[in-house]
């Protein structure tokens, strides 16, 4: 019985959709006839009944199960939320019959009291047949989840002999102890399959196992340390510490989150140049504009630890500033200013009152797909925040203003590429105007693990409720750093850089996001769901590349970068400005006008801004 549950909970959808159908059908030929019998007071002869009515009334039904998707929602998702459904369709059923009867069915014998009591009988039944489908599947669930992981122990201590000898009944099978030490052995060579630790991988392979237990304590470094050291075998790994039910190794007590900063596996940060930029920053006043974004507010928190003299947050994000503000606790170093920076006589007055030293611009939608449906903002947006704060800083005499940019505006496929492609020409235009002790610096990086849109948090996300990870595509890769140590880079180009200059922070390789997937999964205990593994966790489905995007991204439009004296700040010496740019660039300002006042398509956007 056992072998064909667990295959009836291997069948795809559609067919287990085809067989609720059947059984719905039974009960509805059952309901009609109880409620016939219950009107008439008697065991009524089914044969009596029209077949018509069998027939009509269970389509009309289907149709509404269908056309809600009731199916969809199958038996293993069955809460309050189903239970209300599944009365709307009912109260709708009888609608629909009390109706057809009177339309279609009064010349043949059909009671008009069936028409509310055929839909109560067949709710009831449906009610206990989910419930029952429910129970059924966890059943399925629990005997073929648990019943099927094959464990083998590692670190073999007194911990894990305290565990073997009082318990009993394990929802798994105890494969093997791996051989650590000769003196926890004795006994227990003769119970259990003894595994040599160089032979781990073979066996693993030829037994099937789906788990290692590991038997040291669950500290942190810990977890990172055997997540790592397992990280090419597509088992779970799970310490015994986090066990809540000692007879099931899926009862961990807490959801474990693993740091960005482990996952994506960067150098350690150069701290060399630490106090220099300390004393550059000291008793500044700093505008960052997008302060209260994913980057922005990172970068903030670490301009604080350098002693500046006021920090500005401009941000036209109200949520965000007040995020930000119970982050930072209250303090007269800092000033939040809730503003648009594409509104210049806002942000003006901003520059007026405060007059900064240093301005950081973070401020832009940066979100490509978002950015693609609503080009026409968007753009606005982020061409003339640039300019604004160009305009600005040459009039407030800012000393540094430095361009947070992006890899996408290399060879850009996508709007909010165009948009800081041209905001990077906007900023070498203006630094031309400058004098020596002024600066105007681009700082071009990838994806920022851990900000928000960021793969890593969705990951995260999907993986702690156990949901299927999204890859656009298997070959796909992408640069990713940490904000912070992204923001300690940008601080410190913006000290060290020269003037109409473009960096380029080091990256590193990039990284296969189909393998970032895998390993997100396996730093958090867990097994890739996959054809060879059908009993793991969590799977990774393809979705195909969403528009604007590139399988690739580059960082310059050069593959040689220069290197610098300071580590991970590459010079990008390639050509910004074309020959008449400077002539085109006087051109912009009636172009956003044009843009500002009505939508315009993409395609008539990337005509305005070709170049």
């Amino acid at each position: 019985m056992e072998f064909y549950l667990n295959k009836l909970s291997l069948l795809k959808r559609p067919s287990k959709i085809i067989i609720l159908i059947i059984v719905d059908f039974f009960i509805s030929i059952f309901s009609l006839w109880s409620s016939f019998s219950l009107r008439l007071g008697e065991i009524y002869n089914p044969l009596k009944i029209d077949i018509k009515l069998y027939v009509i009334l269970f389509l009309i039904f289907i149709v509404i199960q269908l056309s809600f998707k009731s199916y969809h929602q199958l038996s293993r998702f069955f809460r309050i939320s189903s239970i209300n459904n599944l009365l709307r369709n009912f109260i709708l059923l009888f609608f629909c019959t009390y109706l057809i009867r009177l339309i279609f069915f009064s010349n043949i014998f059909f009671p008009e009291s069936i028409t509310l009591i055929y839909p109560i009988i067949f709710f009831i039944i449906s009610l206990f047949k989910n419930s029952l489908a429910y129970n059924l599947y966890y059943y399925i669930y629990n005997n073929s989840k648990l019943f099927n992981k094959r464990a083998i122990f590692y670190n073999f201590n007194n911990k894990t002999i305290n565990y073997l000898e009082n318990i009993n009944n394990f929802n798994f099978s105890i494969c093997g102890i791996v051989k650590l030490s000769e003196n926890f052995l004795k006994g227990y060579d003769k119970k259990y399959k003894i595994v040599n630790e160089n032979e781990i991988e073979k066996y693993i392979h030829n037994e099937k196992i789906t788990d290692i237990v590991i038997s040291k304590n669950n500290i942190y470094e810990n977890k990172i340390f055997y997540f790592r050291k397992f990280l090419h075998l597509n088992v779970r790994v799970s310490f015994l510490d986090d066990l809540s039910s000692a007879r099931d190794l899926s009862s961990s007590k807490k959801i474990f989150i693993p740091k960005i900063e482990d996952i994506i596996e960067k150098t350690k940060i150069d701290d060399r140049f630490e106090d220099k930029v300390k004393k550059n920053i000291k008793n500044k006043v700093i505008l960052v504009a997008g302060g209260a974004g994913s980057i922005g507010s990172v970068l903030i928190e670490k301009l604080n630890e350098l002693s500046p003299k006021k920090i500005i947050v401009v941000d036209k994000d109200e949520f965000n500033i007040f995020n930000l503000k119970k982050r930072l606790k209250e303090s007269n170093k800092f000033s939040f200013e809730l503003c648009d920076t594409s509104n210049k006589p806002y942000i003006e007055k901003i520059f007026k009152q405060f007059k900064p030293d240093v301005v950081y611009n973070a401020a832009a939608y940066k979100h490509v797909s978002i950015v693609e449906e609503n080009p026409s903002y968007a753009s606005f947006n982020n061409i003339l925040t640039a300019i604004n704060l160009c305009d600005l800083s040459i009039k407030y005499r800012v000393k540094i203003n430095l361009l947070v940019s992006t890899d996408k505006a290399v060879n850009p496929k996508n709007i909010m590429g165009m948009t800081k492609r041209i905001c990077e020409k906007i900023y070498h235009s203006y630094s031309l105007k400058l004098t020596n002790d002024k600066k105007f610096i681009i700082v071009r990086f990838g994806n920022v693990a851990g900000s928000k849109g960021s793969v890593i948090p969705l990951f995260q996300k999907l993986i702690n409720q156990r949901l299927d990870l999204l890859v656009t595509n298997k070959k796909a890769t992408r640069y990713l750093m940490s904000i912070r140590e992204a923001s300690g880079l940008i601080i410190k180009a913006s000290i060290f850089g020269s003037n109409s200059k473009t960096y380029v922070l080091d990256m590193g390789e990039p990284i296969n996001i189909y393998t970032l997937a895998y390993n997100m999964i396996k730093f958090n205990g867990l097994s890739l769901k996959d054809k060879n593994n059908i009993h793991g966790d969590i799977s990774i489905k393809i979705i195909g590349l969403r528009k604007g995007e590139k399988l690739h991204e580059k960082l310059s439009y050069k593959k040689n970068l220069i290197k610098t004296k300071y580590n991970k700040i590459l010079l990008c010496d390639e050509e910004i400005l074309s020959s008449n740019f400077k002539f085109k660039l006087s051109k912009y300002l009636s172009k956003l006008n044009k843009i500002s006042n009505k939508s315009i398509s993409k395609e008539e956007i990337k005509k305005l801004f070709k170049f």
